[in-house]
């Protein structure tokens, strides 16, 4: 990757009954009319959740809440540096002219579950949609990628 951030940026102490639950959006480029981003969510309490268990409730949600998308992919898989994680990719046309192909990506690691979320269009799922891997490689290892 040719751009590296930390997010370290400050720290933070919740009193009892508070916890984090920070959304993270990553704003990627403009392509073929769509505006691509990535968003993050931490579940810090998934724990010793089974990977596909806790995708498959996630994915539910989804399909109930985006009425008529189309699953494409529904998979689990090893990332290359060995993490383990579910993919799932729909098709989703929320207006006649408007067709998204949204992936959302699921891994547990340390006791904390992660949903990444991003929408593509045909085309860019085959182009963005690679960085948008290397992107959630490189959150999983810690940045290592």
């Amino acid at each position: 990757m040719s751009n590296s951030k930390s997010n370290n940026q400050f720290n933070i102490s919740f009193p009892e009954g508070w916890e984090d639950q920070t959304i993270y959006t990553f704003k990627g480029p403009e392509d073929s009319g769509v505006h691509h981003m990535l968003t993050l969510v931490i579940d810090r309490s998934a724990g010793d959740a089974e990977l596909s268990e806790y995708a498959r409730e996630r994915i539910e949600n989804t399909m109930n809440t985006l009425q008529g998308a189309e699953i494409l992919k529904d998979e689990e898989k090893s990332l290359s540096n060995g993490d383990r994680i579910y993919e799932c990719v729909y098709k989703w046309i929320p207006s006649e002219d408007n067709v998204i192909i949204q992936k959302q990506v699921f891994a547990i690691k340390n006791g904390n579950g992660y949903t990444f979320t991003s929408n593509f269009s045909k085309k860019t799922i085959k182009t963005i949609g690679v960085e948008v891997d290397r992107i959630i490689s490189s959150i999983l290892s810690g940045g290592e990628n």
